[in-house]
């Protein structure tokens, strides 16, 4: 099941701006992948809009509270209000309107 993360901080805790959250940026950034293989979650891609201080990271995992696990194990919530939201491509959500679910 994917799912769409999302990730906003403002201007005060921009890892950007800030030397000490650019160092945790970092770090859970280069242990992403590990740490998602050990929750049984594949990263698909990761995206941001700098000016927007919003960080998205797509994820194939068995359910959302995996997901919730790898942002807490990276420590992503520390600088970040992180929301996780179930997603499915646009051929799916069509072929499940054609099917009538």
């Amino acid at each position: 099941m994917l799912h769409m993360v999302v990730m906003t901080h403002g201007p005060d805790t921009c890892a950007a701006a800030h030397p000490e959250i650019m160092e945790k940026a970092k770090e859970a950034m280069e242990r992403m992948n590990e740490a998602a293989s050990g929750l049984d979650v594949s990263i698909q891609g990761s995206w941001i809009n700098p000016p927007g201080h919003t960080f998205f990271i797509l994820a194939d995992a068995p359910n959302a509270h995996v997901v919730n696990g790898l942002t807490m194990e990276l420590g992503l919530f520390e600088w970040n209000t992180v929301t996780v939201h179930p997603v499915m491509t646009l051929q799916e959500a069509m072929a499940m309107a054609q099917e009538g679910r």
